[in-house]
């Protein structure tokens, strides 16, 4: 129902169901007949009644333009529109159920962007690599194999790898999510997120080495554990 519009117009399905949704919620408080949904007598008002309802528009609009819910702009703008609605006279209720799928929605964002970053974090800082090699190894793991024979994971390009990380440290590159999250919330989770998957796989990576089987002659290259690591990239 949206799509189409959307396509002519350069806006979002959300940002059409915002602009409907509010127009429609201001203009029943404006008008009297509209006041508020009134009870009706016999079946066929009934119908009428439910289908020019409040529940009923906001409803259509919502369902239309939660399949096409893309970014956290499109969530903040459904909000919006549930917010305007609300103070026009939608009960609370009635709005949970839709707050709720659009802040699934919002999480299932959040997270695909972590994913993103937190590769590009992995990258700058020096792990990407090692991450990469031992999860190859372990997909060809048999038993009595070492990490430090595997291509990639060599004492020496560990300890480069983990010489760059530690460096990193000072200034840890986990972005701001400016760009991306206006949520200032959401942008706090973001972060924090992306700081502790930097965490997890340091902490993997560690532990394996440390491990029988990193094979590993001298671990003086492990400045830090991954507690330590936590907090200093605690934000």
């Amino acid at each position: 129902m949206l799509g189409p519009h959307s396509v002519g117009s350069a806006e979002s399905e959300a940002r059409l169901a915002q602009r409907a949704i509010v127009r429609i919620a201001e203009e029943r408080v404006a008008s009297p007949g509209f006041a508020e949904d009134f009870a009706s007598s016999t079946e066929d008002e009934d119908v009428v009644s439910k289908q020019l309802s409040l529940t009923f528009l906001v409803s259509t609009m919502i369902d239309a333009a939660m399949p096409h819910l893309r970014t956290l702009d499109d969530g903040a703008a459904l909000k919006s529109a549930l917010g305007v609605a609300l103070k026009c006279g939608l009960k609370a209720s009635e709005t949970a159920k839709w707050s709720e799928l659009i802040q699934e929605t919002e999480k299932k964002l959040v997270e695909s962007f972590v994913d993103t970053e937190t590769d590009e974090v992995l990258q700058v800082c020096g792990l990407e690599g090692l991450r990469s090699a031992m999860r190859h190894m372990n997909g060809v793991y048999v038993e009595g194999m070492t990490m430090s024979s595997h291509p990639g994971l060599s004492q020496r390009e560990v300890e480069v790898a983990m010489k760059k990380f530690y460096s990193s440290l000072f200034s840890p590159p986990i972005p701001t999510f400016e760009d991306t999250i206006k949520d200032p919330e959401l942008r706090k989770i973001a972060r924090s997120k992306t700081a502790q998957r930097v965490v997890d796989v340091y902490r993997d990576l560690y532990e394996a080495i440390a491990s029988n089987k990193g094979g590993y002659g001298d671990l003086s290259f492990l400045g830090h554990d991954p507690d330590q690591v936590k907090t200093l990239l605690s934000l």
